[in-house]
């Protein structure tokens, strides 16, 4: 990623030291985004590949240890040990409406990793959907070292984004460059299916004892949802009547150091949230004009983002604590990219 990003900071950065030298020319700089005799609306199918998915969860510190002076150390996974970290296809939609100084998109793809697996280890897991066993139902489960189990995640991966055009750059006939300034919101929204076989019985585990189904099937859904500002470029090359290239490539990040009640989180209980986010994403496509309102365009696009964070629980009572006795403290970190190609119309 750190090579993308310095592309996109050196495009960015070239595109504002040629602003003051281009200001004195007419015939080279003006205001936002040329639009005179162009399309402006776009429409396109994508179809793709996850070249990298990497994940994991690090249970650290339970308040209720730390008041009772208790000892235990949490569990940790990983996306590679449950099995889901495939690389799987994708397939998409994208939309995108230009404006003189505004651009808005919209688009998503749908990414189903699934896994029939065996654990290599004794999972205790916290589930959404409590599991029934002789008349009782269970919010805790446990998957047993060596029980075979499938799990399935369909998901949708999607993004919202509305890019600054403040000027075009036009050193050169059938040249521009357009530097731009992103805002966004990015999410990945989906359900989940884990199914260990029919549930065979209970085991009681941690301090103060908790009752957990041994095996059995829950579904639920997750979800998180993170806004995101950042910084890119376009470059448009060929006349607007004949066959066009075009490449763009923006990076955009997010900080935040708060309680998750403040971002769309699936989460079981308020937690302080230390959230650390980086993306890049870049495309390039061939553009090629079949009549006077109509465009087709094809080409392929890069993305890569990475989640760092830190989840603790909120200050409370010693009261509380007791009542509540909330799960660990955990630390997350999760990294994804994709290629995909794409063909659509320009109206």
């Amino acid at each position: 990623m750190a090579s993308i990003r310095r592309f996109v900071l050196i495009l960015f950065g070239s595109g504002l030291l040629l602003s003051p030298a281009a200001a004195g020319a007419a015939d080279v700089f003006q205001w936002g985004r040329i639009q005179e005799g162009r399309r402006s609306f776009d429409l396109e199918v994508t179809g793709g590949k996850v070249t990298l998915i990497k994940g994991s969860v690090e249970e650290t510190i339970r308040p209720y240890y730390e008041q009772i002076g208790q000892d235990t150390p949490g569990e940790s996974f990983t996306l590679a040990e449950l099995g889901l970290d495939g690389k799987k296809a994708t397939f998409g939609l994208r939309m995108e409406k230009r404006w003189k100084y505004f651009t808005l998109s919209l688009g998503g793809f749908y990414y189903n990793p699934a896994a029939d697996t065996t654990a290599i280890r004794d999972y205790y897991l916290g589930i959404s959907n409590d599991i029934e066993f002789q008349g009782r139902e269970y919010e805790y489960m446990l998957i047993p070292e060596g029980q075979p189990f499938t799990a399935d995640l369909k998901t949708a991966f999607c993004e919202l984004s509305l890019l600054v055009t403040p000027v075009t750059i036009a050193p050169l006939p059938n040249f521009e460059f357009i530097p731009v300034f992103y805002l966004g919101v990015s999410g990945a929204f989906g359900t989940y299916d884990l199914d260990a076989g029919p549930p065979t019985g209970t085991v009681i585990y941690e301090n103060p004892p908790r009752e957990y189904v041994v095996g059995g099937q829950t579904d639920g859904w997750t979800g998180i949802g993170v806004p995101a500002i950042g910084i890119g470029g376009e470059l448009r090359i060929g006349p607007p009547d004949g066959l066009r290239l075009m490449a763009r490539a923006h990076y955009k990040f997010f900080r935040y150091d708060g309680s998750t009640e403040y971002l769309p989180i699936s989460i079981r209980h308020e937690k302080n949230l230390d959230l650390d986010y980086d993306s890049v994403e870049a495309r390039v496509q061939l553009e090629l004009p079949l009549s006077r309102k109509l465009d087709l365009f094809a080409g392929v696009a890069y993305g890569y983002f990475k989640i760092d964070a830190e989840t603790t629980a909120t200050e409370k009572s010693p009261e509380d604590i007791e009542e509540l006795r909330e799960k660990y403290d955990k630390k997350i970190n999760f990294e994804m990219a994709d290629l995909k190609g794409f063909v659509g119309l320009k109206f």
